[in-house]
């Protein structure tokens, strides 16, 4: 889900989106995965404060964060090595920063549908979200510090001990998206079965629409996760 006119005051020099190395614009974009999913927090919570307008400019952030990505994913594809050595195929390098993005694209689905519909949470349904949140927090930070390794992964060839502690976050990514996976099929139950006095029919529809994205970003993040463990197992 995109909105242009949000991106109208946007301006990022070309030249602080190009790296000298294909896997330092990685690491940048990882970066404003993490950047981008904390402005979702805080506009999750505006939202089930009820404050629907500060929830609108962290929505804006959201979507802010996610075009500056944008840039750096282009940019970094643009100046991968043609005829250079790359530890990894390009192939496998589109690929994870493919899987990386897909976080960000769903953290923006999460922002403009809270911005689409403005009415109270019931508490139930609030403190679930504010417990799914914070794992899918818990999960891109994981897969952030995966990523903020892979410099030194790359200088030892993807072995060593640096090898070693990136298996043991994967693994830790894996456990965060199965305890994601229970919390958002816990809140979906709920959503299935309340009474329609206290949420109609539309409302319902949007949680449940807000809460699939949102357990999205755990999924996308070990996608992505497991393209890494794929390459550490070359």
């Amino acid at each position: 889900m995109k909105n242009d006119s949000i991106f109208d005051n946007i301006r990022v020099p070309i030249v602080d989106t190009i790296y000298r190395s294909p896997f330092e614009g990685l690491q940048k974009h990882s970066e404003k995965i993490e950047e981008c999913v904390k402005n979702l927090r805080l506009c999750l919570n505006a939202y089930l404060e009820c404050d629907f307008k500060k929830a609108e400019r962290y929505a804006r952030k959201v979507s802010e964060v996610e075009h500056e990505a944008d840039l750096i994913k282009s940019n970094t594809r643009a100046h991968l090595p043609k005829f250079l050595f790359m530890s990894v195929s390009r192939a496998d390098f589109h690929a994870l920063l493919h899987h990386s993005d897909a976080i960000l694209d769903d953290a923006e689905d999460v922002a403009v549908l809270l911005t689409m519909k403005s009415t109270p949470v019931p508490d139930e349904v609030s403190e679930g979200l504010h417990e799914l949140m914070d794992k899918v927090l818990e999960c891109v930070g994981t897969y952030q510090e995966v990523m903020s390794r892979m410099g030194t992964l790359v200088e030892v060839s993807f072995g060593g001990k640096e090898r070693d502690r990136a298996k043991e976050l994967i693994k830790a990514i894996h456990l965060q998206e199965h305890e994601a996976d229970v919390i958002e099929h816990r809140i979906s139950k709920h959503l299935f079965n309340i009474d329609l006095e206290i949420m109609d029919p539309l409302q319902v529809i949007h949680m449940l629409k807000v809460l699939n994205r949102l357990g999205g970003m755990a999924d996308k993040a070990e996608n992505a996760g497991e393209k890494v463990r794929e390459l550490l197992a070359r």
